[in-house]
């Protein structure tokens, strides 16, 4: 769980409370195993856990939101020889020109979760460290692919929310094409749809459908609420300094009006 003070008032994944109206602020204190465990609740077993390969690249990332999806495939298509270094440097630009890419919409809310459907194809670093600051500029709050990301020390040390099956060393031009947007995709061995709830912590990634995501956030809410409740009487038995892991009235006050 993230909480942040602004303007003096604390907000957990940017959302100071959790309203009915904006499904993603009812996730932003839940952790994947909970919903893992709503899912089972409701008879949807294994369905939208993403295979376990497909992984945050650094420590202690935390996101949820709205998936917004694209669809890859490999190039079928070469690369052609450049002339010179500035053309080298240009490379992107170059083989984009004439291989236009499917581009993700301009107008996706502030919140959303990119989830690409990388197709299967050789290495190939599709995500970066300037790229995905790219796509958290136009606010993202998560990218995951089931296929590479490079600069990999950079993301990390950026804290780019990048969850990825694999570290990858080369580009784009001649080894992958974005073909599709907002549609359905397979994304580690899931189904995602454009709505869905998408979350990432250090145990994985998981995927709600949005039929239903208000009725699993429920569900998960009462298992958080009841495993911090439970390791409080741990913590204290054992002397430990309670954190906000443990913080059951902070939680409780954030789902105060849903």
């Amino acid at each position: 769980m993230t909480t942040t003070v602004s303007n003096s008032t604390r907000t957990i994944g940017g959302f100071a409370k959790a309203d009915n109206n904006q499904l993603s602020s009812l996730y932003q204190p839940l952790r994947v195993v909970d919903v893992a465990d709503a899912l089972d609740g409701i008879g949807y077993f294994n369905i939208g856990l993403m295979d376990r390969e497909v992984r945050p690249l650094w420590v202690g990332m935390k996101f949820w939101g709205e998936a917004a999806t694209m669809r890859c495939v490999p190039a079928n298509k070469p690369m052609w020889k450049l002339d010179s270094t500035d053309d080298i440097v240009g490379a992107h630009g170059i083989w984009f020109e004439k291989n236009p890419p499917a581009r993700m919409p301009t107008d996706l809310p502030a919140g959303h979760v990119i989830v690409m459907d990388a197709g299967g194809g050789p290495e190939v670093g599709f995500w970066g460290s300037e790229n995905s600051m790219g796509a958290v500029a136009a606010g993202a709050v998560g990218i995951i692919t089931d296929g590479y990301c490079r600069d990999t020390a950079e993301v990390a040390r950026q804290r780019t929310p990048i969850c990825s099956r694999y570290r990858g060393r080369t580009i784009i031009p001649g080894r992958i094409e974005a073909v599709e947007t907002q549609t359905t995709i397979a994304c580690g061995g899931v189904q995602v749809n454009p709505g869905d709830i998408v979350g990432a912590d250090d145990d994985g990634v998981i995927v709600v459908p949005q039929e239903v995501a208000h009725e699993v956030a429920g569900h998960a809410r009462a298992i958080l609420l009841s495993d911090m409740r439970a390791r409080k009487k741990k913590y204290d038995a054992l002397g430990m300094t309670g954190d906000e892991t443990v913080d059951a009235a902070l939680v409780e006050a954030y789902f105060a009006d849903v």
